[in-house]
């Protein structure tokens, strides 16, 4: 992701698809200097690179030490200096990788950044708010059981409020801009194979894809997986069609693990996070949910359960 360094402090600021830069409150790129403007330069994704434009300010941006134009859009490379106003303003572009969801604690200014195509909020030990990238690479959020897309600048609750950042869709819709193309299984082309004890007291949890097995280390996340497999799979053999197989009540999931919702939310944001490390995308399509009823079930049909 882009990360903008402070030469003479070390500071580091993750930028967002579009990021301010100057002394005025909500800027990203916070300018201490007063020979920097309210509102001074712009540093924005272009879709392949980082560029930036001076918003008409006082004493100019330069990049690379020559000052640029206020209707100007100039390209900035890897490691290029760019400096705001003054002297004390001169920062380095550290990193040019696109941009990636994040947050912005309102209170505090804390940045949250997704990670594996993953965000969560306020923590992981208790993810309220879940964002995540679909096939096309657009951000989507789960909240209160419901799945909509994520709004660029958008204000979230949770624990606290939260600004969101939202990158652009991927160009193209094909692969997500936080993954390698060649590290890609997609959920619907993957198998979930799950190998299960007699005595049902270990689950093994692996990906087929491509004829290549992957196996995963044990987690007690595995075992909400599975009950989830199995409702799809009991479904399928009673007949019933591909729509209406598997659809659990949250509440009677709940009952069944032993769990409450707050741990319930933890071992989903644990299975998708393991599942995105592995090298799948679309792990929020890991669970499907049905609006208004509470219900939940396994987002692929394409599993298998073995038992020794």
């Amino acid at each position: 992701m882009g990360v903008l360094k402070h030469q003479a402090s070390g500071r580091r600021v993750t930028l967002a698809a579009r990021s301010l830069a100057g002394r005025a409150e909500g800027c990203a790129v916070r300018l201490a200097s007063r020979r920097a403007s309210g509102e001074h330069a712009v540093l924005f994704w272009d879709g392949d690179r980082w560029s930036t434009r001076d918003l008409g300010s006082r004493n100019g941006t330069t990049v690379d030490g020559r000052r640029i134009a206020t209707s100007e859009r100039v390209p900035v490379a890897p490691g290029a200096e760019l400096c705001f106003g003054d002297d004390a303003e001169r920062w380095t572009l550290e990193d040019d990788g696109p941009p990636t969801a994040s947050a912005r604690a309102a209170a505090t200014g804390e940045v949250r950044t997704a990670a594996h195509g993953l965000l969560v909020l306020p923590d992981a030990s208790d993810p309220r708010v879940t964002l995540f990238e679909d096939r096309d690479g657009r951000w989507l959020m789960e909240l209160d059981g419901d799945v909509r897309s994520a709004v660029d600048h958008e204000r979230v609750e949770a624990e606290g409020a939260w600004i969101l950042r939202i990158p652009p869709a991927a160009q193209g819709g094909a692969v997500p801009t936080t993954h390698a193309a060649d590290s890609v299984k997609l959920m619907n082309d993957a198998v979930l194979r799950f190998e299960v004890s007699r005595d049902e007291e270990h689950v093994a949890l692996s990906i087929v894809h491509g004829g290549q097995l992957t196996s995963l280390s044990g987690r007690t996340h595995h075992e909400l997986l599975l009950v989830l497999a199995r409702a799809r799979l009991r479904d399928k053999e009673n007949g019933a069609p591909p729509a209406e197989q598997g659809w659990v009540y949250v509440d009677d999931l709940l009952d069944m693990l032993k769990l409450d919702l707050k741990h319930f939310n933890v071992k989903l944001f644990r299975a998708r996070q393991q599942l995105a490390q592995a090298g799948v995308i679309e792990v929020g399509a890991l669970v499907e949910r049905r609006q208004m009823t509470r219900q939940i079930r396994l987002g692929t049909a394409a599993v298998e359960v073995i038992r020794h």
